[in-house]
């Protein structure tokens, strides 16, 4: 599997533990709700006389398929890591996501009216931070943002992009001539 690579990207690296925090998150419902069928499986059988191999069949099943579970959800953030794109060109910035139906999502730097850099709760835990983009459109809060680079490439990031959106916005100023005085 190639990795998307940008400048930007090459500059400013997504962090391999964006990975495991997504595998966590992703399989942590079907954990527990496979936890909660076997924790009634159990149950029944106990209140029964005969719980034959039946309940060790289940058990192992629901093992193998909480295994297969978590195996498919790494090998997809695998891949959606792998396919991560983002790019500050001249006049916009790029961020594509997703392998199997991916999102593209272009900004120019005059539309951006703040960057800014947060954590949840995991992202805390595994050191990683989210650079966000917000603009005057819908799409931006959920898709302009840039997710699991470690702090020294959220810095960066953002130290870029609001240099960039700067200077944009000072170039598209028209100076006010002075007025004569009386």
């Amino acid at each position: 599997m190639q990795i998307a690579q940008s400048k930007t990207r090459e500059q400013f690296p997504l962090s391999t533990k964006k990975v495991l925090k997504k595998t966590i998150t992703g399989t942590l419902v079907w954990m527990i709700l496979l936890l909660i069928i076997l924790g009634v499986l159990v149950a029944v059988s106990s209140s029964g006389t005969d719980t034959g191999g039946w309940l060790g069949i289940a058990t192992l099943g629901i093992f193998g398929l909480m295994f297969f579970i978590l195996l498919v959800v790494y090998l997809y953030q695998r891949w959606y890591y792998a396919v991560y794109f983002y790019d500050l060109t001249l006049d916009y910035i790029v961020i594509k996501k997703g392998p199997i139906t991916p999102q593209e999502i272009t900004i120019p730097y005059e539309r951006i009216q703040d960057v800014y850099v947060d954590q949840d709760l995991l992202d805390r835990i595994f050191g990683l931070y989210d650079v966000h983009l917000s603009s005057a459109t819908i799409s931006s809060g959920m898709a302009a943002h840039i997710d699991g680079v470690e702090k020294p490439a959220a810095d960066g990031l953002r130290a870029m992009l609001l240099q960039t959106v700067s200077e944009r916005i000072s170039k598209k100023r028209v100076p006010v001539p002075p007025q004569p005085q009386q």
